[in-house]
C-alpha cells in the first residue's frame, strides 16, 4: 500500500500535535506544584534581604550591596555556596537520623502553607481546623531537630535538640489557647468577620492580650531572639546544627525563615484583617473598580495587601532580634508555664487575668518599661547614617593630635613583658638578663 506524501505529512503533523498536547498537559500539572514553591522561595529570599538591611540600619552599617542591585542576590549567592560545599557525616553518629532530621524540619513547615489564604478565593485547603492543623504540623519540626541532635553524637547538639523540644512544648499551649475563640471557624470566615467594621474590626483590638501572647509564643516557636536557646552559641557552639555543613546546614537556615514567614502570615490573617484593606468609609472596590475588572485583579490586590501587612509585621521580630538579650533556659520556661499559660487560660475572663497581673504586676510593668526603652534606643540608632569605612575608597581622617608611630623610650623599660602579653598578634620580642647584684632585669633588646 502506497501512501501519498501529503497524507504522510498530515499524519506526522497530527502526531506532533498530540505529543505537544501531552507535554503541555504534563507541564500544566506541575505548574500548581512549583508555583507556590517558587513564591515561598522568593518570600524567604526577601526576608533574608530585609533582615540584613534592617540589621545594618540598626547597627549603622551599609549592609549587602554588591550581589545584585541593592544586594538582593546575596542570600541566593549564600545558598549556592552552601549547595556546593561538602556534606560531612559524623563518624560515630547515626547517619540516618542525621540525614532525615533537616528534611523533617523543612517539610513540616512547608505543609503549613497549604491552609494560608492569600485572598478571598486563593487558598489551597480551606479547613475549619486550619489554625490547629498548622499548630499540629509545626510541632513535628522539633522532632526533626531532636533527631538531628541525637544523630550527631555530640553533647552540644543533643542538648540543643532537647531544648528545642522543651521550648516547643512550653509555648504551643499558650499559642493554641490564645487563638481558640477566633479560630473555631474556617480561616476565610475569620477574615470576613474582621472586614465588617474596617480597621477597628481587627481582632488585634478585640483581643490585644491574645495578640501579645500569640506574638511571644510565635517568636519562641520560630526560635528567634530572645528565645534562640536551642542554638545558643555562647553555651552550645551552634546547638543541634553544630555537626552540619553544606546544604543540610542550609536547610536549617531555610526552615527558620520559613517558620518566621508562616507565623507572620497567620498573624496577618488572624489579627490584622488578612487581605482586606480595612479603610472604613471609603468604598475601595468601587474606587479601584475591582468588581468590574474581574476576579483576577481583585485576587492580585488581595495578595498584595496580605504580603504588605506580613512584611510590615516582620519589622517587629527583626528589630526584636537586635534589641533584647537572650534569656536563660529557666527564664524561658518560667515565662511560658508561669506567666503566658495562666494568661492564655483566662484570656476571656478579666477577673482572673487582673488577679494574675496583680501577682506579677511590678515585674510586668518593669519589664514593659525596660523593653520600651530598649526599642526606643534601637530605633533612634536606626535613623543615623552608617559609619562603615570602605577602605581604600574612603579613608578615616586622623586626629590633629596624631604624631605617627609611638616612640619607645629605651631607658624607662623595666622588661616587665606586659606589652608581650597584651599584644593580640605577638609582635613585641623582649630580650633581657637578670642582674644578680641588684636583682633587676636588664633590657638587652626590644623588637616591635
Amino acid at each position: 500500500m502506497i501512501i501519498d506524501t501529503p497524507e504522510v505529512q498530515d499524519i506526522n503533523s497530527f502526531s506532533r500535535l498530540e505529543y505537544l498536547k501531552e507535554v503541555y498537559g504534563m507541564i500544566w500539572v506541575l505548574v500548581p506544584i512549583f508555583t507556590p514553591v517558587l513564591g515561598i522561595t522568593i518570600g524567604v529570599l526577601a526576608i533574608v534581604w530585609l533582615e540584613r538591611e534592617i540589621s545594618a540600619g540598626i547597627q549603622q552599617r551599609i549592609g549587602p550591596e554588591y550581589a545584585g542591585p541593592l544586594g538582593i542576590l546575596q542570600a541566593l549567592a549564600d545558598g549556592t555556596k552552601l549547595l556546593f560545599k561538602e556534606n560531612l557525616l559524623p563518624s560515630r553518629g547515626d547517619t540516618r537520623l542525621f540525614s532525615i532530621g533537616p528534611s523533617i524540619a523543612v517539610i513540616s513547615i512547608l505543609l503549613s502553607y497549604l491552609i494560608i489564604p492569600f485572598g478571598s478565593n486563593l487558598v489551597l485547603s480551606d479547613l475549619n481546623i486550619g489554625v490547629f492543623l498548622w499548630i499540629a504540623i509545626s510541632s513535628i519540626a522539633p522532632i526533626g531537630l531532636l533527631m538531628s541532635g541525637y544523630g550527631s553524637n555530640n553533647k552540644y547538639s543533643f542538648l540543643g535538640g532537647l531544648r528545642a523540644a522543651a521550648q516547643s512544648i512550653s509555648y504551643e499551649i499558650p499559642l493554641t489557647l490564645c487563638v481558640l475563640s477566633i479560630s473555631l471557624r474556617a480561616i476565610l470566615d475569620i477574615v470576613e468577620a474582621q472586614s465588617k467594621y474596617g480597621f477597628w474590626g481587627w481582632n488585634l483590638w478585640r483581643q490585644p492580650i491574645g495578640f501579645i501572647v500569640f506574638l511571644i509564643s510565635s517568636l519562641a516557636e520560630c526560635e528567634r531572639l530572645p528565645f534562640d536557646l536551642p542554638e545558643a552559641e555562647e553555651e552550645l557552639v551552634a546547638g543541634y546544627q553544630t555537626e552540619y555543613s553544606g546544604i543540610k546546614f542550609g536547610l536549617f537556615y531555610v526552615a527558620s525563615y520559613l517558620n518566621l514567614l508562616v507565623s507572620s502570615l497567620f498573624v496577618t490573617v488572624l489579627y490584622l484583617g488578612g487581605w482586606d484593606l480595612s479603610i472604613p468609609y471609603i468604598f475601595v472596590p468601587e474606587f479601584f473598580e475591582i468588581n468590574k475588572a474581574g476576579e483576577v485583579f481583585g485576587t492580585t490586590i488581595g495578595i498584595f495587601i496580605t504580603l504588605a501587612k506580613t512584611y510590615l509585621f516582620l519589622f517587629i521580630p527583626i528589630t526584636t532580634r537586635w534589641t533584647l538579650p537572650r534569656l536563660r533556659m529557666d527564664q524561658l520556661l518560667n515565662l511560658g508555664w508561669k506567666f503566658l499559660l495562666p494568661i492564655s487560660l483566662d484570656i476571656h475572663d478579666m477577673f482572673p487575668m487582673v488577679t494574675g497581673f496583680m501577682n506579677y504586676g511590678q515585674q510586668t510593668v518593669r519589664a514593659a518599661r525596660y523593653i520600651g526603652q530598649s526599642f526606643m534606643i534601637t530605633l533612634s540608632h536606626a535613623n543615623r547614617l552608617p559609619v562603615t569605612i570602605q577602605y581604600p575608597y574612603e579613608k578615616l581622617i586622623t586626629s590633629e593630635r596624631f604624631r605617627g608611630r609611638i616612640h619607645f623610650e629605651f631607658d624607662k623599660c623595666i622588661a616587665c613583658e606586659v606589652c608581650v602579653r597584651v599584644c593580640p598578634i605577638d609582635l613585641p620580642v623582649v630580650d633581657w638578663k637578670l642582674e644578680t647584684d641588684i636583682r633587676k632585669k636588664q633590657l638587652l633588646n626590644l623588637q616591635y
